[in-house]
């Protein structure tokens, strides 16, 4: 059978012209050069060097044949030391590529983190898969993703994850709101307002609708919008109330809007980033699970 050691002796000892030092180079008696030069010639069927005359000592040159064998021996060589080295930025990530799902809705938690990531390994291509929670865990099921931001409850016994944040709702209102002062609302308070909601393959909006469900109302949802500053510029014009994580409403003009702690039920926005189980993670992906454990040492609960 065709060996690569054969080969790489043979190249070797073309390179060199001298049986010496390819048997110093690859630290091989004379006489084992030879024999592995025999053997790759029986192997090919092929004479590869040409026969020294009679009384004299044997020169290294090539037959016909003998040089178009060398020309392949050394491309095979070199993908051989492709492969390793494919290997090695493989594993010290000087190559790769991390998919990530980010829903629309939680992207913002992780702009921080992503650029740590990319400021320690720059070589790692970076893929966003940016659908809702629930688009998220079916692409991880089908191995289509690496990791993925995905919102309580989930299966545990198909995922690994890291908690990322667990942030309530707010019911968020104009500045004037007759309920400005509240310190509180609960679901049955706002059956008769009119809503502004998440899109239907959110995870949050059916979380909510199952709410109001279970308050006895399916909500007048006057509009449907993935962008929660959308949605609060709906609201700063009167289109309705929004419910939305704490984390949101902490960033809006406080002198033009007020969010109420929703209570009766107190909804989570819960948020981990999520791997499939049983599955050993690359370099890429070990790399980044690090940065995301140290960036959220402490769930973030406001």
């Amino acid at each position: 059978m065709l060996s690569l050691k054969s080969l790489q002796c043979f190249v070797y000892l073309v390179k060199t012209k001298s049986f010496t030092r390819t048997a110093e180079a690859l630290y091989v008696t004379q006489p084992t050069v030879s024999k592995i030069l025999q053997q790759l010639e029986d192997d090919l069927k092929v004479q590869l060097l040409l026969k020294p005359e009679h009384g004299r000592k044997r020169q290294i040159e090539l037959t016909e044949i003998g040089q178009r064998v060398y020309l392949h021996a050394v491309e095979l060589l070199k993908a051989e030391q492709n492969i390793f080295q494919e290997i090695e930025n493989y594993q010290y990530l000087k190559t790769g590529k991390l998919k990530l799902g980010v829903p629309p809705l939680g992207g913002q938690l992780l702009t921080t983190t992503l650029f740590d990531y990319h400021q320690q390994w720059p070589d790692i291509e970076l893929s966003f898969l940016e659908v809702g929670s629930k688009a998220i865990e079916l692409a991880l099921v089908n191995n289509e993703l690496d990791v993925g931001v995905i919102l309580h409850p989930f299966d545990q016994q198909i995922f690994d994850f890291i908690e990322l944040s667990n942030y309530p709702l707010m019911v968020l209102l104009p500045k004037d709101s007759t309920w400005a002062n509240r310190k509180s609302l609960n679901m049955e308070e706002l059956k008769h307002q009119s809503f502004l909601m998440f899109p239907e393959n959110f995870s949050l909006n059916k979380i909510i609708l199952d709410a109001c469900q279970h308050h006895g109302f399916y909500p007048n949802i006057a509009c449907r919008s993935s962008q929660w500053n959308l949605l609060a510029d709906m609201v700063q014009q009167r289109m309705g109330i929004a419910l939305l994580p704490r984390y949101y409403t902490d960033m809006l003009d406080p002198n033009l809007f007020v969010a109420i702690p929703l209570e009766n039920p107190q909804i989570p926005w819960h948020l981990v980033m999520a791997w499939k189980k049983n599955l050993t993670p690359s370099p890429a992906v070990q790399a980044w699970l690090t940065v995301v454990r140290e960036h959220f040492k402490t769930i973030k609960i406001c």
